[in-house]
């Protein structure tokens, strides 16, 4: 790197597909930042949100955070509701025009015979993406701005060397990082799908940005990492390849 990089902002998503939260700081724990992907939404079959699919397409714009008494949930009237109550239901039955829920996923901590739900994908422990890979989206997409929010990272790098157009896309799996108190590990670059082409609040639709990633960069954008050592993270903390 030509100039020192650091941790740009941080971010939780306390129920996949949803929006996320910006926090100032997060404890990363083993299986990363705490309170991050905990529950899935279900329809009354039991079927998992796949916003690929045009009828969950709402599910990020929805956004969720954890409060004191737990998950708290806020719909396009700009209104936080609790997570688990008849009112909250209904709310989320009218913005999906048919009964969700929230579910768990399957955790250790669970008490037995806890109803749970598989995540649909393969969860890592976080996913970074820096500035200079947004960077090149803007370039590259000059009409479209590079918003991080579209891809769902969990830290978000100020990375000031250019040198290579989509850079956590070339990190070596194995490769370590220390990034804040906590030191990461590269597992593999992040394949993407049709989830950062929908709408979002604030975000328009854009099949383009896929397809310029399948084009330049494999569908990659982003990287998946595992925790090597816990530790705290905060916007403003140092990032550096382990040496």
């Amino acid at each position: 790197m030509s100039a020192a990089a650091s941790v740009l902002s941080v971010w939780r998503y306390p129920v996949s597909s949803m929006g996320g939260e910006r926090l100032d700081r997060a404890e990363v724990g083993p299986g990363g930042i705490g309170g991050d992907r905990l529950w899935g939404v279900v329809d009354a079959d039991g079927e998992i949100a796949s916003p690929k699919r045009r009828r969950w397409r709402a599910t990020p714009h929805v956004r969720a955070r954890l409060g004191a008494d737990g998950v708290e949930l806020q719909l396009p009237d700009g209104t936080w509701r609790p997570g688990a109550a008849p009112e909250t239901d209904a709310a989320l039955a009218g913005h999906f025009t048919f009964p969700v829920r929230l579910v768990r996923h399957p955790s250790p901590d669970l008490p037995p015979g806890t109803e749970t739900v598989p995540p649909r994908y393969d969860v890592r422990a976080l996913h970074l993406v820096t500035t200079a890979s947004l960077a090149t989206l803007d370039e590259r997409l000059p009409d479209r701005p590079g918003d991080p929010r579209r891809f769902r990272p969990n830290l978000v790098v100020d990375w000031p060397d250019r040198a290579l157009p989509f850079p956590e896309s070339e990190w070596p799996p194995g490769l370590e990082l220390e990034v804040g108190g906590a030191r990461l590990r590269v597992l593999e670059p992040c394949r993407r799908c049709a989830f950062v082409t929908i709408a979002q609040p604030g975000i328009a639709h854009d099949p383009a940005v896929l397809d310029l990633l399948a084009r330049s960069n494999r569908a990659d954008f982003g990287a998946l990492l595992a925790v090597v050592r816990p530790g705290p993270v905060a916007a403003g903390d140092p990032v550096r390849i382990a040496g």
